[in-house]
């Protein structure tokens, strides 16, 4: 206990900030009228410290610790609660509605080859029933196909017709908080703009504050298109990374190949872009500086010269954004140039310490974003490797060696602390990442010995020294420009040679927090002067435990069934767990595109969140793109034994690409007969009712077959629990099942075509005469899916109609003899 208290009391400030940012945390946790009375009474302990004596220091710290958690929980509350106050354009906005709004252009639009994304500093709002504009305020994010009108700046006002809603987040366990997101950059609001047409300016006369405000916005913008006009869109895209913090223009196979390569964080500005300016900036201040007689005798030229890089630095930091990994590089610096000119140098935990307090009293949201966990943890895990990166570095000179000897060793040391530098980041923020992307680099520290000196060493530099000769010689900084450009061309390349090897990424199930921080306690451990022989295998074994989920080998005994109907928008997945643990996949689709799929951002992230890094089978019920969507990722990551399908070649290139992908991975392909039992453990099994596609089986002729009549009809059927799976199928082939005698009886039905008015006929719901109805559906289409007809027949006969688009998620379980039945936003709520 004392050696903790001496530790604390040694970096007070950075114990005060992780406490205070334990405050932020618990701020979920805690309702306002809670918040109160929990501030209030440790203000009351607070104002105790005035009676201890001065020898009563740890009680006074655990006092201070207390107070700064109490702050963090009020402060997060407070910044939290903003938006629901008069005024804000969020407690105007409660849904989906056309609007008009004016505002000001907040910074520069981004243009990622299709769509134009911008945010609008809103005035005033008037909706589609009001006659008259209201004063409101709040950031609104818009989005608009096509490239954004080249006439209109940053920091013009404008006036927009634009449909507004709050942002949307999937009701699955695990999947991206999109509104959180936005909420940690101010942003409440979202929307869409139609068309160009429904944007115009407005003639204002801009004062010179303004002007000034988002004169680095426009600066960003030129450089952008100095970069667009000068470079193919792959190295421009590239190149804008690193100079302006913009990430729009890379395309996904080149941003897919930095991720697998351990690379990403090349291009997100960070600290070393900032250190590699401020040396620069240095060096030519304090040659300039000791050019002067005068300033020589009256000052310290090394501290004129440090003071002399701050507005520089400050004003590329507002060029390449502000983001969080800058904000914090930015600081930092700012707090080593002021300690060093009134000589009170400090630990760098304190600097970084320093740092996050600021950032969190801005905007205390900032910290459940990943760009700051993960910003933060590199930094404080180089810091613990300095000292033996130092040693590598500032070797002794042996005096028998000769010139070509020692500089030999020089690189070799230089090369030892690069990579010394990389494998210490990647253990300091490897929970971090397996939390938020499910994957880690084996060839990281590796590639990164290959690519950081191509891109910071050589182009980042040139781009640099190119920015302010954009103003002076345009022509000369396009040759500069193009230097670089050779930097990144040979990046590019390495990226893919050790982003597509065969060992490049592990792919992990998510951790849960409680092991994130045994992971971090344990490491601790190792640096605290305890025997390494208990340290090191202790920590071990927790890192065993991000390979091998607790969660995985305990369900291996479970005797539990279990349904989880996804929301994964206009498509339908549903995963089926059997006693025993087994798992299977109905279907995997829903609205995609190049940037989005639904298997990889929706599905899978689900399955981690559970444990789950096997799947027993996958059954795609029939070949259209909103039940198989996904699926080609699932394949890939999933390792499936057996991938059931109707048997039909599909309708699209797509499908056949899948089965194609399924036969290269020693995927077994099997199409299932009338009743064939897909997996059974027990009482419990996934049967086939029906496969209209096998020509023994037709119900329909063949040439009235559409694609959803393809359908596999699948039933779950446990001890007190069974559940039908009809796919897409249109009243005819219901009329027809029904027919046919087919034992459709189920106590929870999957409403067929996502609850569509050209199936679920009121003979097909009567055969089966479900307890409860789900519908997988999006939410654009509330009066089609589910129809009014399916409304209707459920509130007539009191049957619960489970809409995912309204209520996230829905779990089924079967549990000693009952069935339970839960979703995610309730649960959320709760």
């Amino acid at each position: 206990m004392n050696r903790l208290f001496l530790l604390l009391s040694h970096y007070q400030l950075a114990a005060l900030t992780l406490a205070f940012a334990a405050g932020i945390l618990l701020h979920d946790y805690f309702s306002l009228a809670l918040r109160t009375y929990i501030s209030f009474t440790a203000l009351l302990l607070t104002a105790a410290l005035f009676c201890f004596r001065k020898d009563q220091a740890q009680r006074t710290l655990f006092f201070l610790l207390l107070s700064a958690t109490t702050l963090g929980l009020f402060h997060a509350g407070h910044f939290a609660d903003t938006p629901l106050r008069t005024g804000h354009i969020y407690s105007q906005i409660t849904q989906e509605e056309d609007a008009v709004l004016t505002g000001t252009l907040h910074s520069m639009p981004l243009f990622d080859g299709s769509d134009s994304t911008l945010l609008v500093d809103s005035h005033t709002l008037r909706r589609h029933d009001q006659n008259n504009f209201s004063s409101i305020h709040g950031l609104v994010r818009l989005q608009m196909k096509g490239s954004w009108p080249t006439e209109l700046l940053p920091g013009e006002e404008l006036v927009i017709r634009t449909e507004l809603s709050r942002p949307y987040r999937f009701g699955n366990t695990g999947s991206f908080d999109y509104p959180s997101f936005l909420a940690s950059r101010d942003i409440r609001v979202i929307g869409r703009i139609q068309s160009p047409a429904h944007i115009h300016p407005l003639e204002t006369e801009s004062s010179w504050p303004h002007s000034l405000r988002y004169l680095p916005e426009r600066t960003r913008l030129a450089v952008r298109e100095l970069l667009d006009k000068t470079f193919p869109p792959q190295q421009a895209g590239i190149y804008r990374a690193l100079l302006i913090g913009d990430r729009s223009a890379i395309d996904p196979k080149t941003l897919e190949d930095f991720k697998a390569s351990g690379c990403m964080h090349i291009l997100a500005i960070s600290g070393l872009h900032l250190s590699l300016l401020a040396s620069a900036l240095f060096i030519i201040c304090y040659w300039l500086a000791r050019r002067s007689q005068y300033l020589m005798l009256r000052f310290s030229a090394r501290k004129l010269a440090l003071l002399a890089t701050i507005p520089p630095l400050c004003s590329y930091a507002l060029l390449a954004g502000a983001q969080t990994p800058v904000l914090r590089s930015l600081i930092m610096v700012l707090i080593f140039i002021l300690a060093f000119c009134v000589n009170r140098q400090r630990s760098l935990f304190t600097a970084l310490a320093c740092a996050a307090l600021i950032i969190l009293l801005w905007n205390p949201l900032s910290l459940t974003t990943v760009s700051f966990q993960l910003s933060f943890m590199a930094v404080a895990s180089l810091i613990l490797i300095l000292p033996g990166l130092t040693a590598l570095v500032q070797q002794k000179t042996v005096p028998d060696r000769n010139s070509l000897q020692r500089f030999a060793a020089a690189i070799m040391g230089w090369v030892c602390a690069a990579l010394l530098v990389s494998v210490a980041a990647t253990i300091g923020t490897a929970p971090l990442l397996i939390h938020a992307f499910n994957r880690l680099s084996t060839v990281g520290p590796v590639a990164n010995l290959f690519l950081e000196p191509l891109l910071c060493l050589w182009s980042l530099p040139l781009g640099l020294l190119a920015i302010p000769l954009l103003f002076i010689s345009p022509q000369g900084a396009e040759w500069i420009l193009h230097l670089g450009g050779y930097g990144i061309s040979t990046a590019i390349e390495l990226a893919s040679v050790f982003g597509n090897t065969g060992f490049s990424n592990v792919w992990l199930p998510t951790p849960p927090i409680l092991i994130i921080l045994l992971y971090y306690l344990t490491l601790a451990l190792c640096f605290t002067g305890l025997p390494q022989k208990k340290t090191i295998p202790l920590f071990l074994a927790v890192c065993a435990l991000f390979f091998f989920p607790l969660q995985a080998l305990t369900e291996r005994f479970a005797t539990d069934s279990e349904i989880t109907f996804l929301d994964v928008g206009q498509g339908s997945s549903s995963l089926l767990s059997f006693p025993g643990g087994k798992k299977i996949l109905i279907d995997g689709g829903g609205a995609s595109s190049a940037k989005f799929n639904v298997g990889e951002q929706l599905i899978a992230p689900y399955l981690w969140h559970r444990g789950i890094t096997n799947l027993e089978a996958i059954v795609i019920t029939h070949a259209d793109t909103d039940h198989y969507s996904g699926i080609p990722f699932l394949l890939q990551r999933f390792h499936p034994k057996t991938l059931w399908v109707n048997g039909s070649s599909g309708h699209d290139q797509g499908y056949d690409n899948l089965l194609s992908l399924a036969h290269d991975l020693n995927i077994t392909i099997k199409t299932p007969d009338r009743n064939e039992v897909l997996l059974e453990n027990g009482e419990t099994k996934l049967v086939n009712l029906e496969n209209p596609f096998l020509n023994k089986n037709r119900l329909l002729p063949p040439h009235s077959l559409s694609s959803n009549d393809k359908s596999l009809i699948l039933q779950f059927r446990g001890q007190n629990l069974s559940c039908l799976f009809p796919g897409d199928i249109s009243q005819q082939l219901e009329h027809k099942l029904i027919a046919a005698k087919t034992a459709l009886r189920s106590s929870i039905l999957l409403s067929p075509h996502h609850g569509s008015k050209n199936s679920n006929s009121g003979k097909f719901m009567e055969a089966v005469h479900p307890d409860h109805i789900i519908v997988s559906a999006g939410r654009f289409r509330p009066l089609l899916f589910p129809s009014l007809q399916v409304r209707e027949y459920c509130r007539d006969r009191k049957i619960p109609l489970l809409n995912t688009a309204e209520i996230g998620a829905v779990t089924v379980i079967e549990q000693e003899g009952r069935v339970k039945i839960s979703s995610f936003f309730t649960n959320t709520k709760k």
